[in-house]
């Protein structure tokens, strides 16, 4: 789902409308959660792979190294991510 498709649907509703999101673990057991914060970030869960597209992250196309200090700086994709705490 894209921004833009994200708009359209919460357009329908009511904006006074509380939000909460729902997730089912591996067991069936479901959990609504409200939202704990809202931000830009990467794509990539800790294994590497891409939340979008099952996609394997390529370090040499997502990170620069600076070479004075040897810092890394992601610069790859970026996708919003929609932070429910822990569940």
């Amino acid at each position: 789902m894209t921004v833009k498709e994200l708009i359209d649907q919460l357009n329908t509703f009511d904006p006074q409308t509380p939000v909460l999101c729902q997730s089912t673990d591996p067991s069936d057991f479901t959990y609504k959660s409200p939202i704990k914060s809202i931000s830009l970030d990467t794509p990539f869960d800790d294994s590497g792979y891409s939340g979008v597209d099952d996609s394997e992250m390529e370090w040499d196309e997502c990170y620069e190294e600076d070479e004075e200090t040897g810092e890394e700086t992601y610069i790859g994709p970026k996708v919003v991510i929609i932070n429910l705490g822990d569940v």
